[in-house]
């Protein structure tokens, strides 16, 4: 969901150089790049970690939200206890998931540890699951601000719960990238702070 804007200027700019873009779990993503399989990365996870040979960019904040289906038995709560999340109502990424890592430790600093719903490998299925009555999520506000605006989908603020995760770039330490890739780097950091393309939603 950040990469098409990106993937657009580069395609404008160096029309003659083919993109591979790779869609993984944080974990996938780290050992892949340490393995010199990809390049680089971009990942939402703690930086505690980015394990020995990667080095690691901090681009921009996140956020995270809470998000139900309109008929949810949550719809019209104030707001919610970071406890009440814990009886099997979410529906969570796959373990080696960045976003999960930070759902779950926010959690743990409220004595919370979550038994999923379900577990989904993908932000988007999630989102229609949730859209369709299945549990709650909670997702990138970027991923269902559109829903948010229509209605689809409410959001549920949790109290005590600010979830505001990196958003960071990963690469070797010892991997001169090529021009190419540097230069999708470049357009990367040129994003770095600008709040209208990274938090253009306050649900």
């Amino acid at each position: 969901y950040l990469l098409p804007p990106i993937v657009a200027r580069f395609h404008t700019r160096y029309p003659q150089v083919s993109l591979h873009i790779s869609i993984l779990n944080s974990g996938e993503i780290l050992e892949q790049t340490l393995n010199w399989t990809l390049d680089f990365g971009l990942v939402e996870i703690d930086p505690s970690a980015i394990p020995p040979g990667l080095q690691m960019e901090v681009l921009d904040h996140d956020r995270l939200v809470l998000v139900v289906a309109p008929h949810h038995h949550w719809r019209g709560v104030h707001a919610l206890q970071p406890e009440e999340l814990q009886d099997g109502e979410l529906l969570l990424r796959e373990q080696g998931s960045g976003i999960r890592e930070v759902i779950e430790h926010a959690l743990l600093q409220h004595d919370v540890q979550v038994r999923p719903l379900l577990t989904v490998p993908d932000n988007e299925a999630i989102k229609q699951m949730v859209m369709n009555g299945v549990g709650a999520a909670i997702v990138p506000a970027r991923t269902v601000q559109r829903e948010l605006a229509t209605g689809d989908l409410l959001h549920i603020p949790i109290d005590g719960l600010d979830l505001r995760p990196e958003l960071s770039l990963v690469r070797r330490t010892d991997k001169q990238l090529s021009r190419a890739a540097q230069a999708f780097c470049d357009l990367l950091r040129a994003k770095k702070g600008d709040e209208q393309y990274l938090n253009n939603t306050t649900p």
